[in-house]
This record gives structure tokens, C-alpha cells and sequence, in this order.
């Protein structure tokens, strides 16, 4: 099964989570983790073949943590409640918590004053393994968008969205992975041009065949999205663009085996690339595979309150 998803690729805040003054349960659950991503590239559905050991290097495992949080006045965080956190691994919610509780914001003015506010967040947590059995954790990106919230008038919303067909020598070889796709929207809805800003893959191989299949989930990613038409903005101050630049990453994975909210995905980064016509880069910490599941997303739009501080919250 191949399905559309919304999920938000820049610097790497680090957090601090391997430092000695964390407590036991913490350093338990970094071994914990690492061990399992040692695990899963174990099993990976790959033939160990030459270079697959330099490949398996790059391996990241990630999770993305929603929740709201309340900002104050002057920009401080007041609280932050996430979603389900019973269902997030051992001592991840408090890690999250306990950053995003350092952070600050730009003060969210309305009519010129400084208003006590409320924001969506999704925030994409990564392991590094370390070696021994350890991984490293951090904070990698963040969006502050609710797509949803912006009626549907005043957004770039789709109006026929074919799902692009499984490359077959990918599903022989047993290949998942997320292209995510940047897609320029043009005036009348329908697509001017379309680019994959990054390929990540659930899989382990030598590099030549990382990139053999990148280049089968890109090419066939885009294949579709030019078929792909929108509904542009009518209302509001989007409605005036000559055209919009969208991000829409399509997952390819099999039937049962996506990966589910609270459990870590194992894959390979791609190299990042931008076509000439995207936008001007993202804010600090921005990241596309922090975007939450679901709708499609405004490239190179101010998503919700602008973050002042590190992800690390230092």
C-alpha cells in the first residue's frame, strides 16, 4: 500500500540526553534504544553486500512528539500538554517536556499588544547510534503550523491526489521509504513543476543501490504529482501569489507496516536538494519530516509563532 502523508530536513539541535547528570531511567532508556536500532538494520531487508556497512553508519531511528503548548505574554512557555504520551517510549515525554518548557518565543501581538497564546507543535526527535549499545537523542526539528485550523479558503488544499504505484523492483526487493516532494501549485491548480527535496529509506544496502532506489521512489513520486491538481486560496493573503510552493511527502510502504504514532521508524537519510524556484530556506529548526501527518503544507511560510531559542531550549 502506498499512502500520501504529511510528515516536516535542516540542523540538528542536540539535547543533551547522553549527559552523565540525566537520571538512571533516562541512560537506561538511551541503551535500550540503541540496542534496537543495532536490531532493526539487523533484520533489514537488504542483501549484505559490499559499502552496506558504511551505509548502515548513516542510520538514524526518529519519532515525531505533537502536543500543544501555551505561550505567555512575553514569550516564555507557560505549559505544554502532549498527545497520548502514554504511547511515546520510556522517558521520551518527560525528555520533550522538559526542552519545550525551556523555550521562548517572539511574543504573539494582537492589535500591538502581547496576547497569552495557544500553539500547535510537532517535533521530531532523532537517535544517533553512539556505538556500545548507546544512542544519542535530540530535538532535530519543530513546526508550529496547524493546517487545519486556517480555513479551508484562505489554503492550498487538494483536489485530486492519485497515489503514485509501487515501483515494482523496490516491492521485490522488499525497498520502503518517504519521498518528500516539493510541488509548485500554479494559478489555476494545476502543477508547474515538481521536485523530490529528499529520499529516506527503511533499508540497508551499499550506496549504489540506496541510490538506485531513491531515484525509482523520486521518479515515481513525481510522476504522479504532476497529474495532481489543487485548490488555491480565494480569500485572504495568499489568494494574491502568482503561485504557491507546497511540501507533500509520499510514503511508500507496505500494507500494516507504517510506522504508528510513539514507535521509532529506522531509515537512512537521503542527501537534501532545492530547486532554484522553492522559497527562501525555512526558520532555524525547521525540519520536513517534523510535519504532521495529514494535509499538505505552505513552503516557505511563517508557520505559527516564531521560536527565539534553540531546540535544546539552552
Amino acid at each position: 500500500m502506498v499512502h500520501l502523508a504529511g510528515i516536516v530536513c535542516g540542523g540538528q539541535a542536540r539535547t543533551g540526553l547522553t549527559s552523565r547528570d540525566e537520571g538512571d531511567v533516562m541512560k537506561q532508556g538511551i541503551i535500550w534504544r540503541g540496542a534496537l536500532l543495532v536490531a532493526v538494520l539487523a533484520i533489514a531487508q537488504s542483501a549484505l553486500a559490499q559499502g552496506v556497512a558504511a551505509v548502515r553508519k548513516q542510520a538514524e531511528a526518529s519519532l515525531r512528539v505533537t502536543g500543544s503548548i501555551n505561550i505567555a505574554t512575553d514569550g516564555r512557555v507557560e505549559s505544554v500538554e502532549l498527545d497520548t504520551p502514554e504511547k511515546l517510549p520510556k522517558g521520551i515525554a518527560a525528555f520533550v517536556g522538559r526542552n519545550v518548557a525551556g523555550w521562548t518565543f517572539e511574543p504573539v501581538l494582537v492589535d500591538g499588544k502581547p496576547r497569552r497564546a495557544l500553539t500547535r507543535m510537532s517535533a521530531l526527535v532523532v537517535g544517533k547510534s553512539l556505538g556500545d549499545g548507546q544512542m544519542e537523542v535530540s530535538i532535530r526539528g519543530a513546526d508550529f503550523g496547524d493546517d487545519q485550523a486556517i480555513p479551508e479558503a484562505e489554503r492550498v488544499s487538494g483536489r485530486q491526489m492519485k497515489p503514485p504505484g509501487y515501483p515494482m523492483a523496490a516491492a521485490q526487493s522488499g525497498v520502503q521509504g518517504t519521498a518528500y516532494l516539493l510541488v509548485k501549485v500554479e494559478r489555476d491548480g494545476s502543477v508547474g513543476d515538481v521536485a523530490t527535496e529528499q529520499v529516506n529509506l527503511r533499508i540497508a544496502a551499499n550506496e549504489a543501490q540506496m541510490n538506485q532506489h531513491r531515484e525509482r521512489f523520486a521518479r515515481t513520486a513525481m510522476a504522479a504529482a504532476r497529474k495532481w491538481t489543487f485548490a488555491p486560496p480565494t480569500v485572504g493573503e495568499q489568494a494574491t501569489q502568482p503561485h504557491w510552493v507546497v511540501r507533500v511527502p509520499v510514503a511508500f510502504s507496505f500494507q500494516g507496516q507504517a510506522p504508528r504514532y510513539g514507535t521509532w521508524e529506522v531509515y537512512v537519510p537521503g542527501p537534501r536538494a532545492r530547486p532554484m524556484w522553492a522559497p527562501d530556506e525555512e526558520a532555524p529548526g525547521f525540519s520536513p519530516d517534523a510535519l504532521a501527518d495529514g494535509g499538505i503544507h505552505l513552503a516557505g511560510e511563517k508557520r505559527g509563532p516564531r521560536l527565539l531559542t534553540p531546540l535544546d531550549g539552552a
